[in-house]
């Protein structure tokens, strides 16, 4: 079991323990089920129906969207130092590390990432 903490309705804490707080906070106890849901991230606890209830679609994706930009931004700056070192390389006519179709797919794959942020 584990026990929800309301402070002027709001969750204070949820606790794998039952707490021995003043009157002035509810405990309301929940399943390891319902938490799960809630560790999961999908799930919160809502205060006015004292409940678990699944978090709504459109923030579900926008978190989604967020973790997908940052996904797309770190790719791009992980691969920037490969697009400079082929075009040094050819610059300097010497040969490159990266063969011409290899290039092509790594400039493919950044040109997806850059459009994908939002």
């Amino acid at each position: 079991m584990h026990y929800v903490c309301l402070e002027n309705s709001e969750v204070t804490s949820i606790l794998n323990y039952r707490p021995n707080v003043p009157s002035s906070i509810e405990v309301v106890e929940i399943t390891q089920e319902k938490m799960d849901l809630i560790e999961g991230g999908k799930y919160y606890f809502d205060v006015a129906t004292k409940s678990v209830i699944l978090r709504p679609a459109s923030e579900l994706q926008e978190e989604a969207d967020a973790k997908a930009n940052i996904e797309h931004k770190e790719f791009l700056s992980s691969t920037d130092w490969k697009v400079l070192r082929h075009t040094r390389e050819k610059a300097l006519g010497i040969e490159t590390s990266l063969t011409e179709d290899e290039y092509l797919a790594l400039e493919q794959e950044r040109e997806n990432a850059a459009r994908a942020i939002r």
